[in-house]
């Protein structure tokens, strides 16, 4: 039988041993949150919270999606911010003041999920009208 033991190689057995962190050990460890990272200079701003989704400015439709999206799916990777701003931009001059009211809706309603999918930003961009806004508005005006 051969001997593997440190001894046999002419070094000394070392010993590890397991302290706890203190004897009043009670398991509540302090927590320390971090800034959800965003595109840039694009803030999570809650200013859509002053009007109606009907009435939210660009910045508003903004704002909520970027802050629902975080709190819903978690953070995300980073935009540019000039990409962003681009596509709520459209977005909003697009569908006017059923802007906001659709993106209420994807995010309160759907919770944000589209068609077992994940609301991002790129639900709002052009090519994704027929199949996300489009549909969602039809559900409004039925409404």
């Amino acid at each position: 039988m051969l001997d593997f033991s440190a001894a046999a190689y002419g070094k000394a057995a070392t010993t590890t041993v397991v302290r706890p962190l203190s004897p009043t050990f009670d398991g509540i460890h302090p927590v320390h949150a971090r800034p959800v990272a965003t595109a840039g200079p694009v803030t999570m701003a809650a200013s859509d919270l002053l009007d109606a989704p009907m009435d939210w400015s660009w910045e508003q439709l903004r704002d909520y999606v970027m802050r629902s999206i975080a709190e819903r799916h978690g953070p995300q990777p980073r935009h540019e911010s000039a990409k962003v701003n681009s596509i709520f931009k459209s977005f909003a001059a697009r569908w006017g003041n059923q802007a906001g009211p659709i993106a209420q809706f994807a995010f309160e309603q759907q919770d944000g999920f589209w068609r077992d999918a994940p609301v991002t930003i790129t639900r709002f961009t052009k090519g994704n009208d027929g199949y996300f806004a489009g549909p969602i508005s039809e559900r409004l005006a039925g409404a």
